[in-house]
């Protein structure tokens, strides 16, 4: 693809632990097929742009470069990674493991990290569901290795079975019923496997929940007029590391 400024750009935060599957998702999105292979574990942020063109065609503008930052999950660099990489962005990705009820539970701190940075006020150390009534980008979850799980192991780490059945029971890939994070950030969620694109091919209805998530960063942006969309040259997938 060749270079061409009259394309805006959006950013979007990839966030999520350690090896759960953020850069293979992405990989996905952006080349339309899997990896062959689990990538190295990401150091700093690796970076990798999606053209993305609006369905309806009379929209202008149409086309739109989607340029993932997939930010490392090292818990070495929690404090670097925030000046560095939550300064610019349009939307969220939260990205968890089927198989680990922990990458689960720590979106909501990956995503207070960033409320935190991008704050201007004093907030509580822990997060609280009323930090959110005034974040207002929009969020999309993304549970990987669906193949190995098949969602059942969020339930296998209930204490009491019996107790805890209606509030875990909602983290199964139901589509009559999203999990409770997922209503605690009011967005969209998809259930994937990132080293097989059958879930995720064309007019699927994981691609189009992730087409209406490019569609409300397109919106916000659009009704925000303080700062105009970033407008760059398209260039080669790149890593970003942290010394």
């Amino acid at each position: 693809m060749g270079t061409n400024d009259d394309i805006p750009t959006l950013v979007v935060l990839v966030l999520g632990d350690s090896s759960v599957g953020k850069t293979s998702f992405v990989h996905m999105v952006c080349h339309d097929q899997p990896l062959s292979s689990p990538p190295p574990v990401t150091v700093g942020c690796h970076i990798e742009i999606k053209l993305y063109e609006r369905r309806d065609r009379h929209q202008n503008p149409n086309l739109y470069f989607i340029e993932f930052h997939d930010v490392g999950g090292s818990v070495q660099h929690k404090n670097s990674r925030s000046s560095m990489f939550y300064d610019e962005f349009s939307g969220i990705i939260l990205v968890s493991d089927l198989t680990s009820r922990q990458s689960y539970d720590n979106l909501k701190e990956w995503l207070y990290e960033v409320i935190r940075y991008r704050s201007q006020q004093k907030l509580p150390k822990d997060f609280t569901p009323e930090i959110l009534q005034n974040f207002d980008v929009p969020i999309l979850l993304i549970h990987t290795k669906f193949d190995e799980s098949n969602g059942t192991s969020l339930l296998n780490s209930s204490k009491s079975a019996s107790s805890d059945l209606a509030s875990t029971s909602s983290l199964l890939p139901n589509y009559n019923r999203k999990s409770s994070l997922a209503n605690l950030f009011n967005c969209d969620e998809i259930f994937v496997n990132c080293y097989s694109n059958k879930r995720f091919s064309v007019d699927t209805h994981n691609v189009a929940k992730l087409n209406s998530f490019f569609e409300k960063m397109i919106k916000k942006v659009s009704i925000e007029h303080t700062e105009p969309i970033q407008k760059y040259d398209w260039f080669a997938s790149e890593n970003h590391y942290i010394h």
